[in-house]
């Protein structure tokens, strides 16, 4: 690999060092001189449209965006000149007088808005231009945010961020003049739209109040706000996550930019549903529904577990808790006579014997065809499915889906087969297709275990023989790989694996999981299996159907209370840190099994 030629340029009379191809604006940013920017966005193509970025550049009479304008080898740029700050002040009093920017009824006033910002920066006290009041419409038919058009500047970060990260494209700029605005999938509403995932990017890189969170609306001002890193465990992608506190609640969440996993980018599960969701809490224990004090529900337990022999004792776990609280299980052998993770449809095999997929979101974004077997990415992983849209639809990749519902990926795809064929021709349309790929990758789900899967899995290993694919498997349950390693048996037939074994005492650990653990009853086979076994201990952090069914309820702590680590897909140990405090008289899943078993 060559190494990019080193270039020097002086900015503002300091000699700055930096690379044949980045622009004035990058180098400028890594040798610590400041431009005040409002359009661009590290990671998104810059577009030079707001014009704050301007620069001179010595021995040229024009004034050019920085953003845009590739730096040369010996120039001399200016950017603070009497003529530069007027124009950008200029810039500024434009747009503020072309909408309706009244900043106390704004939730990003004083702290969070790019437009305010720079107006103060500029010294700006008053606009010398008239207002133009123009009649602007608000949409909030989204589940969780909302978009102001009287707040908008036409920055374009909120499209380009939709294209080019969460790869669909819902947002675009139409109209002209003093009616050109930002529209959802061609003049439609975010409530309508068929392509808006809600992830909720747009929100988090728009530089004014435009496009807002509907469930932190004045919680605070983020410039305010605690903030700590955590990891993501709605799945087994384990985002990176950068969470927004005060007062002791959850304000926003947003990625962590630096997270090698994400780089920033979140899911609607990551940005919304860990913390946006009405849900009851479950902050004290209950015995038979009714509230009691810690010592009278481990007293309860103690009696009925003693009560049972150790082959009748058997502990079931939800694959979302920490490696720690997995290691603290794995312990437990030897006083209780089965010990299992419950995991989604065709999961057991998939995560009993772990392959970590290492640096696979590294490496997926350079291969020139994926194809996916098995799985759902846009349900099940939204990161990984951003990752393959953008990889399709902006790197020109080619795109494969067999075995899979249809999805909004199906759209980008060569070939699409939910039930792929067994004739010939069919496979060898599919090999022709391949003809020419250098960097495959095969993204896997848990259908792959499948008779089917396996069969579509050895036509394509077959096709892809001499070209060393990227292989990739994409668990649904969060930390299942991990437990599997820790020695937790994965099941996914709950009702036949408590049916194997009288059982007189189950402890079912729900962990955080969002429906309280409720999905376990929608095999009547469980449902059966509960009333018939003495006593069942729930530890959980959301009331549900289970809690309700069961002898006993422990509090347990919630994502942004536990501290710890989980392993994602890759391989990677990732830090879970406690960003509030445990609520109530609720406990950490590793403590609560401890206070049990003790």
């Amino acid at each position: 690999m060559i190494a990019p030629k080193k270039i020097t340029l002086t900015i503002d009379g300091k000699l700055c060092e930096g690379e044949a191809g980045q622009t004035i604006l990058e180098i400028a940013r890594t040798n610590g001189v400041v431009i005040p920017t409002l359009c661009y966005m590290k990671n998104l193509t810059p577009w030079g449209g707001c014009r704050l970025c301007i620069v001179e550049i010595e021995g040229s009479p024009k004034i050019v965006p920085s953003c845009t304008t590739p730096a040369q080898e010996g120039s001399k740029v200016n950017t603070k000149t009497d003529r530069l700050v007027g124009l950008r002040k200029a810039t500024l009093e434009l747009l503020f007088s072309e909408r309706n920017h009244f900043c106390p009824m704004c939730q990003l006033n004083k702290g969070d808005c790019g437009l305010q910002h720079q107006g103060l920066a500029h010294g700006i006290t008053g606009i010398r231009y008239p207002y133009l009041y123009p009649a602007m419409p608000v949409d909030v038919t989204a589940k969780y945010f909302g978009m102001d058009q009287n707040r908008c500047i036409l920055c374009t970060r909120c499209v380009r961020t939709c294209d080019e990260q969460e790869g669909v494209h819902t947002l675009d700029v139409a109209k002209r003049g003093i009616k050109n605005q930002v529209v959802v999938d061609m003049n439609g509403t975010f409530g309508e739209s068929t392509t808006c995932t809600q992830c909720g990017a747009c929100v988090a890189n728009c530089p004014t109040g435009t496009l807002f969170d509907k469930a932190n609306a004045f919680r605070g001002q983020l410039v305010s706000c605690q903030q700590v890193l955590t990891t993501c465990t709605e799945c087994s992608v384990g985002c990176g996550l950068k969470v927004f506190t005060k007062e002791s609640r959850v304000v926003s969440v947003w990625g962590d930019p630096d997270s090698l996993v994400n780089k920033g980018h979140l899911c609607v599960k990551g940005r919304y549903q860990t913390w946006a969701e009405p849900r009851e809490r479950i902050i004290t224990p209950l015995i038979k529904g009714k509230p009691a004090t810690w010592k009278e529900a481990l007293a309860a337990i103690r009696k009925a577990s003693d009560a049972a022999k150790k082959t009748e004792r058997a502990l079931l776990v939800a694959p979302r808790v920490t490696n720690e609280t997995a290691q603290t299980i794995a312990k437990l052998a030897g006083k209780i006579g089965r010990i299992a993770s419950y995991v989604g449809s065709n999961e057991a095999a998939f995560v009993a014997k772990p392959e970590y997929s290492a640096n696979a979101m590294v490496k997926l974004p350079d291969a020139d065809a994926i194809i996916i077997i098995g799985g759902q990415p846009s349900r099940d992983n939204g990161v990984v499915a951003a990752t393959i849209r953008t990889t399709v639809r902006k790197r020109g990749a080619k795109l494969f889906i067999f075995l899979a519902p249809t999805t909004n990926l199906d759209q980008y795809a060569n070939v699409s087969a939910p039930t792929p064929s067994q004739d010939e021709s069919f496979w060898n349309d599919v090999a022709a297709k391949l003809a020419g790929v250098q960097r495959p990758a095969v993204v896997c789900g848990p259908d792959v275990t499948t008779a089917d899967g396996k069969a579509v899995l050895a036509r394509i290993t077959k096709i892809l023989a001499d070209r060393s694919p990227l292989m990739v498997g994409v668990p649904v349950s969060a930390n299942a790989m991990s437990l599997a390693c820790s020695g937790i048996v994965p099941v996914e037939n709950v009702g036949a694996w408590l049916a194997e074994k009288p059982v007189k005492f189950l402890h079912i650990v729900a962990s955080d999981a969002p429906d309280g653990g409720a999905r376990l009853l929608e095999d009547s086979a469980v449902a059966a299996q509960l009333k018939q076994a003495g006593c069942v201990v729930v530890q959980a952090s959301y009331k549900s159907a289970l809690t309700d069914a069961a002898t006993v309820v422990l509090p347990a702590a919630i994502w942004c209370e536990k501290t710890g680590t989980v392993t994602n897909f890759e391989g990677r140990q990732l830090p879970v840190r406690s960003v509030l405090a445990v609520a109530g008289e609720a406990r950490e899943d590793g403590t609560i099994l401890e206070s049990v078993f003790a």
